[in-house]
């Protein structure tokens, strides 16, 4: 691998742009080539960071990059990746691996056959919270874990006006895989079993064919979770997110109110804003968590670190996010292999 890899992004949508910023940034990798279907959307993203562009990703697999970040919707990342490790690239690929167990299975399988780098971006190992959080349960902190309760919702807005794709994912894809991991990756457990309830009806009357909220009770080894998400937090609430992370040991409990950030703004709302992200600090420098699991790719290509999450960990989200949607389908308990 080159001292210096190189770095390409496909998918410059919302998030996109911050994986092709991040690269850009970090001095460890080269930011060598960005890729969207909209090629005017490649072509402000490649000008405004000095780098070439292209609306085709075979322009991509022929290039000489190490390294490929995928940040396409969704339902869209399967045959992409298996473009670039077909091509030899290693790949960074956004949260959910994929939106089939199908899918995230052969992508899982080409990953281990191609022997390259292969990560999915589930960013929240990184929040320094979730890691404290990791380190007292690993402690002992708190006892045995007997309960949890993780909240991830996101204001209606997302779901009408962020994401035109949003109807061929939902809350279920596009949060879930954030708490499911953190709660896996936190207990060190494996789920077995999950139960689900959902709402439909308001996101489809908006023309957005997607369920609205959903609950699931998950049962671990030796513990259980709740997990909600929804897309339809109403858009007069003072966070676009909504979010929390309870969990109860034998002897302690942690409660992680994430959605307020201790920051709050009154104008003529109230507001609880984001640090920032997609700017840089006073400094010029790019400061958030949702930097570095970009920049431990990077550091993956150069040698220098290890994969903290693998395809594996992806088919394992996915796994579970579809045994919650057979739930809802189904109206029954779902028991996991």
């Amino acid at each position: 691998m080159a001292a210096v890899p190189k770095v390409a992004v496909i998918g410059l949508g919302i998030w996109g742009k911050n994986h092709a910023l991040s690269y850009a940034d970090y001095d460890r990798c080269e930011l060598a080539l960005v890729c969207d279907a909209d090629q005017e959307r490649a072509r402000e993203v490649g000008e405004n960071l000095g780098v070439p562009w292209t609306g085709d990703p075979a322009d991509v697999a022929a290039s000489d990059v190490d390294g490929v970040s995928i940040a396409t919707p969704d339902h869209l990342h399967t045959a992409v990746t298996i473009e670039m490790l077909n091509a030899g690239k290693n790949v960074f690929v956004e949260k959910p691996l994929a939106t089939s167990v199908d899918d995230a299975r052969r992508l899982a399988v080409a990953a281990a056959e191609s022997g390259r780098i292969a990560i999915v971006d589930f960013q929240n190992r990184w929040n320094p919270a979730f890691m404290g959080i990791k380190d007292s349960v690993a402690n002992g902190e708190l006892g045995a874990p007997v309960m949890g309760y993780a909240r991830l919702s996101d204001s209606i807005a997302v779901a009408e006006s962020w994401l035109s794709w949003a109807g061929r994912s939902g809350p279920e894809w596009f949060l879930f895989p954030h708490t499911i991991d953190i709660a896996r990756w936190i207990l060190g457990q494996e789920p077995v079993s999950v139960y689900a309830l959902g709402k439909r009806g308001i996101l489809a009357s908006r023309g957005i064919d997607c369920w609205d909220a959903i609950q699931a009770l998950v049962q671990f080894e030796s513990c259980f979770f709740t997990f909600e998400t929804s897309w339809v937090v109403p858009a007069g609430s003072p966070s676009v997110v909504d979010s929390r992370f309870v969990l109860y040991g034998e002897s302690g409990k942690i409660d992680y109110d994430w959605t307020y950030n201790g920051l709050t703004y009154v104008r003529d709302r109230l507001e609880y804003p984001w640090i920032p992200i997609g700017t840089r600090d006073r400094y010029g420098h790019l400061t958030h968590f949702v930097y570095e699991p970009m920049r431990h790719f990077a550091d993956c290509l150069a040698g220098t670190a290890v994969p903290e999450t693998s395809f594996d960990d992806g088919l394992r989200n996915v796994v579970v996010i579809d045994a919650i949607r057979r739930s809802l389908d189904e109206k029954r308990p779902i028991e996991l292999a």
